[in-house]
This record gives structure tokens, sequence and C-alpha cells, in this order.
């Protein structure tokens, strides 16, 4: 077997591992500040380079950088000022990044009753730090202030002016928009009334600004970016008609000019907003231009727009406006504890109670042994079943040593897994390592059709032990890496909650927990290779081995296609079409080396191998370089997988669309997206959120067996229920911390959001029945409104 060919999947995942730098500093304006008095304090951030955070301005992807401090009573913070972000595109989804070095102003204020002393201050910062893939981190730092007599001068002047000359220009003030400004028509405002944030902008005499659409590719739209507010729908921006004129050397460009306004509809949903008051974060990016021709540099201006809510009781006189602008304050004592506080920003509820080291070692060792059983493992595990039927009158050393070999490949898979569990990494949306796999098995479902048999070159020894057909300590090792990582596509019971506890905690901690899984898996494997006594109640090796190999052989092939339905989901069909392709070239090269005789020199099974090796390389190239390219097809591939699900809807749309469906022969999935399911229960609809993946034999399993079933349909549909659908086959940071922030390390996940009460979710467990939905679903009761199709014609 090539060895090369089978650790692709483990070389392409270790590559990406590279611990991201992410720590935190602060940094006062001065050492000292009097009672009643305030200074500036800076938040700075190192990020590792090629790694980014995101901005609290959240667009298509990502999660906001949230900021919490601990400071001692009569010790409050100001705004948080982020610099001005890069807008950057993954694929199709827009984000607002930050990285290398980010600083954060606020202020700091002494109450005046605050004794003189030192005022020790902490901060926790919360962050997903990514670079293809994301890592949710956290970075803390403490400062001492002194409450006292200020000091003359200070040694941080120079720092705070750099810093301040990074950060957005307030709007009033921003170069050649003088005097723009922004509100809200009606303050306060009412729940579930449509209001307006109103933008009015300014431009200079005898200059303009590119519209959204400058019409004219290279220039620089102008852009309007609102903070996203859990309990606020925004809906499209209404900008005045662009003035359209011939420019030589562009054609007809897109601007705007003189005084106009933009507006930006939104609703109040949330009943928990009323009193406010709310702030809300924007962002203004643009590029001036004199109507001579001159263009100066984009610009990014900022502003504010607060107002209240309508609610019948007054709100505390210190409440804080809601929003990111303002820190969290964290109790006191927080930051020192075991496990510190999730900052706003991200869900804490629904987290697993931390339950010790040594029960979530049991759980892994107890979850890693009934993967043995998972349908996922059984494939390769059988072709080791056959390898101790064979070893079953073989010399007892020689069965210890092979079958401690295949448990170091299961070991070592699940310390790979464990690192890539630390780093937020699943080995199955990596299109490479399904393409790998997927030749994998097809190359061992040839080698048990008889295909080919591998006589390596080396010495008469080897030459002999191919030749008795006994199991070689490599491909022993082999065998156990790739069963484990089959077993990453199923959740095991009690190993589900080992993995999220262990994805919560420490790198040690984690390697120690799936240490204990892969003890686990490995145990029965070692006590049948210590105990070869024990191999008498297997079958006796005979002729059934022959038909049992090809059986399996037909096994393999079948997991194969399956598969390349994955790859379907992930890529598109072409992609399915030449990963087929690659396969007929795999299949050549190892019937090449199926030709290699027992007789043949060296010389000549060197040449069949290198001949092999070149016909593989040449498919690799031919098929996922020169006719297809995997990479630009996965960016490409819609963010659903191919899944048939529409692209992100608003709440009408999704109500529309399964009032639309008849609920025959499927459930009517709508794509989820971070706020619906609440929005929606708010509203007074029951909803069922699935996360699910091509790739997770359980998803499939529950799917098959508990949802897409007629009687579940029916009582959905009787419900009102409104059926949402989150497809992490791909990447996907939101819904990664989704899963952990509801003891989930990966799919599946199903939840139900019962009408009115978007607080009081229903996770359901790990393996779903008929029943078991059932009950969560008369739990929950029906939507409010009705079903969606009720609730439309009215």
């Amino acid at each position: 077997m090539n060895v090369v060919a089978l650790l692709v999947p483990v070389l392409a995942l270790l590559q990406p591992l590279a611990a991201p730098k992410f720590t935190a500093a602060l940094r006062a304006a001065d050492e000292s500040v009097p009672p009643g008095g305030k200074t500036e304090l800076a938040v700075e951030l190192t990020i590792e380079k090629g790694w980014h955070i995101y901005h609290p301005i959240i667009l298509d992807t990502g999660a906001p950088t949230t900021i919490a401090f601990e400071a001692p009573p009569g010790v409050t913070f100001g705004e948080l000022r982020f610099p001005a972000p890069e807008l950057e595109e993954e694929g199709d989804a827009k984000f607002l990044s930050l990285a290398g070095r980010v600083v954060v102003l606020t202020t700091i204020e002494i109450a005046k009753d605050v004794p003189p002393g030192p005022a020790k201050v902490q901060t926790l910062v919360h962050a997903l730090v990514c670079k293809g893939l994301c890592v949710p981190m956290d970075a803390t730092a403490a400062l001492t202030l002194k409450v006292g007599p200020r000091a003359a001068g200070t040694a941080q002047a120079d720092f705070f002016k750099e810093t301040r000359e990074t950060l957005p220009v307030p709007l009033g003030q921003a170069k050649y928009i003088e005097g723009s400004s922004v509100a809200v028509s009606r303050d306060p405002v009412d729940i579930d009334e449509e209001n307006e944030v109103v933008l009015t902008i300014k431009v200079r005499k005898g200059h303009h600004i590119q519209d959204r659409d400058p019409g004219v590719e290279g220039l620089i739209p102008t852009r309007l970016y609102i903070e996203p507010l859990d309990g606020l729908r925004f809906d499209e921006q209404k900008w005045p008609a662009a003035h359209v004129r011939e420019m030589e050397g562009f054609g007809k460009v897109r601007e705007q000019s003189g005084e106009f306004k933009i507006r930006a509809p939104f609703t109040v949903i949330d009943s928990e907003f009323t009193g406010g008051p709310v702030a809300l974060r924007l962002l203004f990016t643009y590029q001036c231009c004199t109507d001579a021709g001159t263009c100066y540099p984009p610009e990014t201006a900022e502003a504010l727009v607060r107002f209240g809510v309508h609610a019948a009781t007054e709100p505390p006189s210190d409440a804080l406006p809601r929003g990111t602008l303002f820190a969290a304050m964290l109790p006191p004592g927080t930051l020192s504890a075991a496990h510190p506080l999730r900052t706003p920003g991200t869900v804490a509820q629904g987290t697993q109670p931390d339950t010790g080291l040594l029960w979530n070692l049991l759980l892994g060792f107890l979850g890693g042994l009934i993967l043995n059983v998972m349908p996922c493992v059984f494939p390769v595990i059988s072709i080791k079943i056959i390898g101790f039927v064979k070893q079953a009158g073989e010399d007892r050393g020689r069965i210890l040593r092979l079958g401690l070999a295949f448990c170091a490949g299961i070991m070592v898979w699940f310390w790979v897994f464990g690192i890539l569990t630390a780093y937020g990494q699943v080995p199955w949306q990596n299109p490479w390592v399904v393409i790998s796999l997927a030749s994998i098995l097809f190359l061992f479902a040839l080698n048990l059709f008889g295909v080919f048999e591998i006589v390596l070159p080396g010495t008469a020894a080897s030459t002999l032990d191919a030749a008795a057909g006994r199991e070689g300590y490599t491909g022993a090792f082999l065998k156990g890496l790739l069963a484990t990582l089959m077993g990453t596509a199923c959740t095991a019971p009690f190993f589900a909650s080992a993995a999220t506890y262990a994805a919560t905690q420490g790198k040690v901690i984690a390697l120690l927990v799936f240490s204990g899984a892969g003890l686990g898996m490995a145990s029965p494997y070692v006590l049948l290779s210590a105990y070869p006594g024990w191999l008498r109640f297997l079958p006796k090796p005979g002729a059934w081995m022959v038909t049992f190999k090809q059986v399996m052989g037909f096994v393999l092939l079948g997991t194969a296609v399956w598969l390349l339905l994955i790859i379907a989901r992930m890529l598109d069909a072409r992609g399915v079409a030449w990963t087929t392709a690659f396969l007929t070239f795999l299949g050549l090269a190892a019937w090449l080396l199926g030709q290699v005789g027992l007789n043949w020199t060296t010389r000549g099974r060197v040449l069949a191998w290198v001949h092999a090796l070149a016909i593989v390389a040449l498919g690799v190239w031919f098929c996922f370089f020169f006719m297809y390219d995997v990479e630009k097809a996965a960016q490409a591939a819609p963010a659903g997988g191919g899944t048939g699900v529409a692209e992100a809807h608003g709440p009408d749309e999704v109500l529309a669309a399964v009032a639309a469906s008849d609920w025959n022969g499927h459930i009517p999935w709508q794509p989820w997206r971070p706020g619906l399911d609440e929005e929606l229960a708010r509203r007074g609809y029951t909803v069922y959120v699935d996360f699910t993946a091509a790739w997770c034999v359980t998803c499939q399993t529950n799917k098959a067996t508990s949802l897409e079933i007629d009687s579940t349909r029916a009582r959905m549909k009787s419900l009102g229920v409104v059926p949402l659908e989150g497809d992490y086959t791909k990447k996907d940071a939101v819904i990664a911390e989704r899963l952990l922030a509801f003891g989930r390390n990966s799919v599946p996940l199903n939840q139900i959001y019962p009408a009115g009460r978007p607080a009081d979710v229903i996770t359901l467990p790990v393996f779903l029945t008929p029943g078991i939905v059932t009950e969560n679903l008369e739990q929950a009761g029906p939507s409010k409104n009705g079903n969606a199709t009720a609730t439309l014609d009215r």
C-alpha cells in the first residue's frame, strides 16, 4: 500500500495548524487619576500575522470581538472605540476584519468617593481568531491604576496620539462631508413599529462621492454598515437615486453629491428592549472626488445613534445602552476564576456543567469503546477481524506487536483529533480529506477483490512475509489510523460530552481526554493481542474468508460512494465526476502493482512502483488542477453545501416558503442564520432547528428514522412548526460557536424554540427516536399564530 497516499488526510489537516498568537495588554494615559477624574484606557491586542479577528459590526459571517472589564466599585468605563476595519471577502461572504496590532480606546472614570490608593483593572477579550479555520480565543490583561493626584505629563502621550489617528473620524467632522449627522425618525420607538435610522450626508460643494453601486469596476463604492443587535430587525437600506454622468475613460459612473439621506428601516422585536436605552454603532466608508476628477484616499467615519423604547416602567438611571458600544462589567473575582466568563456577544446558555477531568476521561473511554460498533468504523474493523483470524496460529509475540501497531494508529489519530479540536478544526469539512478517504477506501476494496497484493521491494524476508499474506506493522498502523478517522463521522454515546468538555479546556486537558477515548477504542485489540487464546472463539480460517473479504470490498465501495455524495455537497457535480476520474487513475496504478510477481527483480519492482506513483501524480494534476480546481470550487460552492435549501432569507420569506410547501415527502427546511430562530419564536412560532452535515452518519440516521417520516412531518405541520436547517458540511465559525455553546463539539444538534418563549430552548439528545421528537414538540406546543399559511393569509 502507498504509505504516502494513506497519510495525505493527516498531512492535509496538520498543515494549517499553527497556534495563533492572541494577547492583550492594558495601557492608561495617566499613571494616577484623582477621585472624580478620568483618563483614557487602551486595550492593545496582538494577533499573529496572517490571522484576523472580527469588528463588532458583523456582516455575512463571523462573531463580534467583545471586551469586558473587572474593576473596584466606583470605577466605570466609557464607550469602546475600535480602529477602522478592512472589508474582506471569503467566497461570497463579506466581513470587517482587524489584524496585526489592534488598539481599542475607552475612558476610565473614578467616582468622587473612591479612596486614594491602587485600583486594579482587568480585562477579558473574547474573539474569533481566523485564518481559514476559526479558533474561539480569550485574552486577559491587568493594570494597576493609582487613585490620587494626577502626575504632570505622561510617557504614553505619543502612543495615545498615534492610536487616535487609527480611529474612524466622527461623522460630523469627517473630511469632505462635514456637518453630516445621524438620527432615528422617532424617539422613543414602540415595539413592532417600523422606524428608520436616517443618515444625512452633506458633500462639500464641487465634490461628490461614489454611489453604493458606482457602475464601473475599480471605483470604490460607498457603504453604510450598522451594528446588528439581537432584538432589532433591519430591512434593506433605502438610498436616493444616483447622479449618472459620462466620465472619460470610465464610461457612465454613478455618484452622490450635495445633501442626501440614507434610510435604514428597522423594527424593535424584543420586548426585553423596553425602556432602552439602545446605542448603535455605524460605519460610513466612502471616497470623495472633485468634480474635476481628482480623487482623495478612502475615508471611514463613525457615528452613534441612540434611542429609547417605550416601556411601562422607566429603566434604571444607571442602565448602559444595549450593544457592543460599552464594555461589559464582570463580577469581582471573575477573571481569577478557573474558567473565565464569556462576554456579551457569545452564547453562554446551554453549556454543559464542568463535571471534572476524571469523569470526562471515563466518558471518553466509554465513548471510544462504543465507537468500535458504530457503522462508520465497521468496514475497516472487519478487515482487522480478518487479520486476527489469519494470525490465530502465529507466534504470540508477533500477534501482540501487530495488535499494538494497530492500536498505535488509533492513538495517533485521537491525538491528532485532540489537536484539531483544540483549534476548532473538523476533518470532514476539508474536501481534500474526503477525496483522500474515498481514494483509500477504493484502494482497500480493490485489494480485497484481489486486484493487487503489495510486494514491496526489499529483503527476502519481507518478500516471504508478503508472500505468506501476513499483515505488516505499517499496514496494521495505517488500518488503525483509518478506522479512527472513519469513526469521526459518527458521534458515539458518552464521547460527545467528553469531546465538548475537551474543546472548552486547555490543550493539555484536550489531549488527555482524547487519549482516554483512544484507549477505549484500542482496548479490545490490546486484550485480543495480549491473550491470543481468546482468538479461538473466532471462526477458523477457511474458504469463507475469501467470500467475506469480497463482501467487505463491496461494503468499502459503498462507503466510497457515500463519500462521493459528501463531495457533491461540498463542491459540485463536476467535483464528483473528476474524483471518479481520479479513482480510474488510481485503479490503473493498483492494477499495475498487482502485476508484480514474487520472481520479479528488485529493479523491476522499483520500476513498477515508479510508474504507479507517476500515474497517481498524473491523475492528481489532471483531475484536480488542470481540468478542475478543488479550492476554487470549494469557495464557490454555496454556504449550505448544495443541500437544496435556498439561500438565507428573512423571517417573512421563510414563513412564505413554509406556507407554500405541502409537506408531502419531505420537511420544508429553511436555511438557519443567527437570530432567525429566536426572532420567529418571538413572533409566536414554534421553531425546530436541525444542525446537520452530509458527512455526519448520526445526523443522516436521525433524519431517516425520526425526522423525515410521515408521523413527524404530520405532527410538525399540525403544530405550525417552522423548520430550520443549519448545514455544517463546510466550515462555519458561527455554527461552531453555537455548537460549543450548547455542549456539542460537532453535529448533530437538534433544538426546539417554543412559540413566544425564545429563551426556553429545548435541546434534544444526540440520538433521536420518533417518540423523543414528538414528545418534545408537544412540550414546546403549537405556534401561537397557527401555521405559516394561515398567518400569511391574514
